[in-house]
C-alpha cells in the first residue's frame, strides 16, 4: 500500500522502518519521512495499515510492507523492494518487539533472528552511508556475557543459536525465564552489532545499536539532515 507525498521532495532517499506498528518504529518512521520515502513494515497486517494511516500527512512518501524479521527471505524481499523505490540510506530496526507472556523461546527467535536477518538483509542492498540502527531495548543494568563460539552460529546455524539462548534462559525457574530470555538476547544483540559493525565499515557503511527509548533521538542527529 502507497501514500506518495506530492508536496517534498525525498530525492528518492528511502529509510526501511522494521516494527512499524510499534511506537519506536511509528515514531522513527515520523522523523524520517521529513526528508526521506519511508518504506513500514511489520509482520502484522492490520496493525501496520493503521500506522501507515497515522503516519499519512501532506508532504509524506510513504508506503506498507508486510514482512516476517524472523524469516530471512521475508526480510530479503522487504529490502529489494525498498531498494526499487531508490537508495537505501537509513533503516531502523524496531522490529523483534515481545510481551512479558511471550515464552522464553519466542522470545529469542524474535530478537535475536530479527537482529541477524535485518543486519544480512542490510547489508546486502547497503550503499556508501547507508546507516542500519538496531533498537536492542530498554537499557539494562546487568547483562550475561556470552562466550565467543555463541557469535559464530550466527550465520551458520541461527536456528541452532535460537535453540542454545532458549536453553540458557530456560536454566533458570519457569516464572524468570522470560526475564532471562531477554537479557541473553540483548546481550546477543550488542555483542553482534558490535562485531558486525566492522563490516558495516569496511562497506562505508554504519551499524548502530541503541536502547528503544533513544532511538527517535538518534534518528534525530544521525539519520535526518538538519534543516
Amino acid at each position: 500500500m502507497a501514500r506518495p507525498g506530492n508536496e517534498v521532495d525525498v530525492t528518492h532517499r528511502v529509510a526501511v522502518v522494521t516494527g512499524g506498528a510499534s511506537e519506536t518504529g511509528l515514531a522513527a518512521a515520523r522523523l524520517l519521512a521529513r526528508d526521506h520515502h519511508v518504506v513500514l513494515s511489520d509482520a502484522r497486517g492490520e496493525r501496520l495499515v493503521r500506522a501507515l494511516d497515522r503516519l499519512d500527512s501532506p508532504g509524506v512518501s510513504a508506503e506498507s510492507i508486510v514482512a516476517d524479521v524472523t524469516d530471512l527471505r521475508s526480510v530479503e524481499a522487504l529490502m529489494l523492494a525498498a531498494r526499487e523505490a531508490g537508495p537505501v540510506v537509513s533503516v531502523v530496526h524496531a522490529g523483534g518487539t515481545t510481551d512479558s507472556a511471550d515464552s522464553p523461546e519466542a522470545i529469542v527467535r524474535a530478537r535475536v533472528l530479527g537482529t541477524i536477518n535485518v543486519t544480512a538483509a542490510t547489508l546486502a542492498v547497503a550503499g556508501l552511508g547507508t546507516t542500519l540502527v538496531h533498537a536492542s531495548s530498554a537499557a539494562a543494568t546487568a547483562l550475561p556475557v556470552l562466550p565467543r563460539w555463541v557469535f559464530r552460529l550466527a550465520p551458520a546455524d541461527p536456528e541452532g543459536l535460537v535453540a542454545t539462548l532458549t536453553r540458557l534462559a530456560t536454566l533458570c525457574p519457569a516464572r524468570r525465564a522470560p526475564a532471562a530470555a531477554h537479557a541473553i538476547s540483548t546481550s546477543f544483540l550488542l555483542g553482534y552489532t558490535s562485531r558486525m559493525g566492522e563490516v558495516f565499515d569496511s562497506c562505508g557503511a554504519r551499524l548502530r545499536s541503541t536502547p528503544a527509548e533513544s532511538v527517535v533521538e538518534l534518528c534525530r542527529h544521525d539519520l535526518v539532515p538538519a534543516a
